[in-house]
């Protein structure tokens, strides 16, 4: 079966970009396990403890506590970023790790993670992360490249910026940079998006080494929610997709995808 929501593996990666190595992904939008510090010796305790055995627990026979939240509609929300260090070939962390992307013009470039975690002041929403796993040095279109673009949005402890019109570097240099910004774990606007492609097909598309499947972008074109109760409740599209090409493929759920980065001063506009 697929994927489940808030896993941040987003789909089939670009076709001239290899997917992230070295880093596992989470479910349900958790953390990775690399994250999790190491375990601790576990306190012994008597199974006939009082308060196992006489107090009684608050509980809703009626309640699934395998439900999946709802997915945030494609908006814009205040979130906290947070550095998802990625493991070298020796299965440590380490900062961020080099790759060559781009099949007509290839490129060495540095790539880490990051994790957004959405601010909701209704709480509905609250603490829902989206993840972007291929955070790079990859020079693109009008020569930006994510590092460079998630910096510009972001402000120094002094509520300085942290790069400017005449900021220049090497790969290493802004890469850096990006570290340091994140080890404060910044507050920050994102865009999201929902974005669904069959992870089953994407497994047998790199296996056979062909184009990864199309992916299913922005919340508009999901399927129609057709349980009345989740739409009464606002939720209009359905984030679960079946396959099309396979049908053993069943459902797969969406992933929060972020779109784009904003200010904090663009996000109160």
């Amino acid at each position: 079966m697929g994927s489940s929501f808030g896993d941040p593996t987003f789909g089939a990666p670009r076709t001239d970009m290899p997917a992230q190595p070295g880093v596992e992904s989470p479910v349900n939008g958790g953390t990775p396990a690399s994250a999790l510090p190491p375990e601790s010796p576990q306190e012994l305790i008597d199974p006939n403890d009082p308060r196992l055995t006489s107090e009684e627990l608050n509980v809703n026979p009626e309640a699934d506590a395998y439900a999946q939240p709802a997915p945030p509609p494609d908006a814009q929300y205040r979130a906290k970023l947070k550095h998802m260090r990625p493991k070298n070939g020796q299965q440590q962390e380490v900062d961020y790790l080099p790759a060559q992307w781009g099949q007509k013009q290839p490129q060495l470039v540095f790539v880490t993670g990051l994790e957004a975690s959405i601010s909701d002041p209704s709480g509905k929403y609250d603490g829902l992360k989206a993840f972007d796993f291929n955070v790079s040095t990859f020079v693109g279109r009008e020569n930006a490249t994510k590092v460079s673009s998630i910096l510009s949005k972001l402000k120094q402890p002094s509520g300085q910026p942290w790069t400017t019109k005449a900021t220049r570097g090497n790969a290493k240099f802004w890469m850096d940079l990006l570290v340091k910004a994140l080890a404060g774990e910044p507050e920050v606007g994102i865009e999201t998006q929902w974005e669904w492609s069959c992870p089953d097909c994407g497994k047998e598309a790199k296996a056979k080494g062909t184009a990864y499947p199309r992916a299913l972008v922005g919340m508009h074109h999901f399927p129609p929610e057709q349980d009345p109760a989740k739409r009464k409740a606002g939720q209009l599209y359905s984030p679960e997709v079946k396959c099309g090409v396979n049908p053993n493929h069943g459902f797969s759920r969406c992933r929060i995808t972020i779109a784009k980065f904003l200010s904090l001063e663009e996000l109160r506009k």
